[in-house]
């Protein structure tokens, strides 16, 4: 039985007491939203109700907005080492990929590769970053979102080393631009879909493992796509 991906969202008030930061940016301390993407097991798997058979994300008009998103270009870093053996260069190349899918998709210049970093995604220090690294069992990928008035003004994401990832969607194992495409949607101020007649949406708050149908955008990610940046 296939095992699915729900993700949870938690919310926090942290006080920034040791950085220096800009009276005019940071009035208040910014919040921290937290989204993880964690297995949902009861039993070893999940039944499944009403999901169409087919791919129907081009018809389907779907999305949920988060009350934050970013107003300008999001500056991105990918820390690439992994202890799977996928290759850096293939790494950042389907990181790439995933913030290319929501910026083909509009004229505002929503992402920006900035290159590799040996930071690592979960500290509020001006770096946006993506990198692996520990986080407890049952979560695959956590994303971190500080924001002050509804603006985004960091925003991290964690690849869980718990479990094992891939560049080619292989069985068992969690697919990198997979993944990443669907929390790049977070980036741009998309939230989850738990409706099965959204399956087949990249916003869908759902996944399995192989799965590589999220690579791309459905019509309904798109639409809020454009609500928050345009054409």
């Amino acid at each position: 039985m296939w095992k699915k991906v729900s993700i949870i969202i938690v919310s926090f008030l942290i006080i920034i007491s040791s950085l220096t930061i800009p009276l005019s940016v940071y009035i208040f301390s910014p919040q921290l939203t937290i989204i993880e993407w964690s297995l949902e097991m009861s039993n070893g798997k999940v039944t499944v109700y009403a999901i169409s058979q087919e791919d129907d994300s081009m018809s389907n008009t779907n999305y949920k907005l988060l009350p934050f998103h970013w107003y300008t270009t999001a500056k991105y870093y990918i820390n690439p080492s992994n202890k799977y053996g996928l290759p850096k260069d293939a790494v950042i190349s389907a990181i790439i990929s995933s913030a290319n899918a929501w910026d083909d998709q509009t004229s505002f210049q929503v992402f920006e590769y900035m290159g590799t970093t040996s930071r690592s995604a979960g500290r509020y220090d001006g770096y946006n970053v993506i990198s692996w690294g520990s986080y407890r069992a049952g979560v695959i990928a956590v994303t971190y979102i500080w924001q002050v008035g509804g603006r985004i003004i960091e925003t991290d994401t964690r690849l869980n080393t718990y479990y094992i990832w891939s560049l080619k969607g292989e069985a068992g194992k969690m697919d990198v631009q997979n993944i990443m495409t669907h929390e790049f949607g977070h980036w741009c101020g998309l939230d989850d879909l738990y409706d099965d007649v959204d399956y087949w949406l990249t916003m869908y708050g759902y996944a399995s493992y192989g799965e590589t149908y999220k690579r791309t955008l459905g019509k309904g990610d798109i639409l809020g796509l454009r609500t928050v940046y345009g054409e």
